[in-house]
């Protein structure tokens, strides 16, 4: 013989209370995420990276804004023939073995400008922070170029750092470089 037995209502009213505080959270965040679907999209959409931490942004989101904020004769140097063009062998080589040497080997390039440039205007200062402050103060390099160089010197410690870049930011970084090598040797 079978026999069931159901237990007192309470038993019930608190396995259907207990299923309901289970799926509140996520039944709540699947209403959200319907309601502002198309806002969520878009923010998607420019999503580049998550990360946990007091991570600065990410290098190319940097460049993006670098890119943007460049003088059209830096914007025009877009596209990798440029950014192959001169030594490129070397630029092949590191980039073969890491975007990140390549992008510390552009920097250097911009560094050794501008140390150039301040001994050639009697500055003692090597470092290059300081020296583009200081050629700035004396006329020399435009205030564009000089917050050029400091965000490129964030990324390029970024690079030193080890931030996974990729072979794409570092011909980026190396257009970036040319264009501020232009602007430091015709000042």
């Amino acid at each position: 013989m079978i026999s069931l037995t159901i237990g007192p209502a309470e038993d019930w009213f608190s396995r259907a209370v207990d299923l309901f505080g289970a799926l509140a959270w996520p039944l709540a965040a699947l209403v959200i995420a319907l309601v502002f679907r198309r806002p969520l999209l878009t923010l998607l959409a420019r999503l580049d990276e998550l990360s946990w931490g007091d991570k600065a942004a990410r290098f190319a989101h940097k460049l993006d804004r670098l890119e943007s904020e460049a003088p059209p004769a830096l914007a025009e140097l877009d596209g990798p023939e440029i950014a192959l063009t001169g030594d490129h062998g070397r630029f092949i080589k590191l980039l073969d073995l890491s975007p990140n040497a390549a992008v510390l080997d552009s920097w250097s390039r911009v560094e050794e400008a501008l140390q150039g440039l301040a001994l050639t205007h009697a500055l003692a200062s090597t470092d290059a922070a300081k020296a583009s402050h200081a050629l700035q103060q004396r006329g020399v390099l435009p205030a564009r170029t000089v917050g050029m160089i400091g965000e490129m010197r964030s990324l390029r410690n970024a690079a030193a750092h080890n931030q996974d870049i990729s072979v794409s930011d570092a011909l980026r970084f190396r257009n970036l470089a040319k264009g501020v090598l232009n602007e430091i040797r015709l000042a």
